[in-house]
């Protein structure tokens, strides 16, 4: 059984993921930027919101995790290099594929880390985790 400090590490990061999707989703809409090239967005597309690219909610994600990732678990070097990595990789594929421009990726590390802060300056105690928790 987790203990109650690890309640926060677990709870924190999924409020903080929703509150990303929440804010992606709302952005998108308001910019209703396409993605470099005209690909009509497919059933799947339209299911998970991915139907405009800035800025891009995958560098978002990653980017909000990995700082979390780095802030709150003791990591070896190479395992925060690999952390920093996967991110930079994440990002940047969504410009390979086609599906984002550099910008919007950029952007999407950029909105990620300020998400990381937010949630840094809403930070659930452990109590509040448990509430939670029973409540769900």
């Amino acid at each position: 059984s987790a203990s109650v400090s690890d309640l926060s590490l677990l709870v924190s990061p999924f409020v903080a993921l929703l509150l990303d999707i929440m804010i992606v989703a709302s952005l998108q809409k308001l910019a209703k930027r396409k993605g470099p090239y005209d690909i009509n967005p497919g059933l799947l597309d339209y299911l998970t919101m991915d139907t405009y690219a800035f800025p891009a909610g995958h560098a978002s994600r990653v980017a909000m995790l990995s700082k979390f990732f780095l802030n709150h678990l003791v990591l070896a070097i190479p395992l925060r290099i690999l952390l920093v990595l996967w991110a930079l990789c994440v990002g940047f594929s969504r410009v390979m594929i086609g599906r984002h421009h550099i910008t919007d990726v950029l952007s999407g590390f950029v909105f990620g880390y300020l998400q990381f802060r937010l949630v840094e300056l809403i930070w659930m105690s452990s109590n509040t985790c448990q509430m939670l928790i029973s409540i769900w």
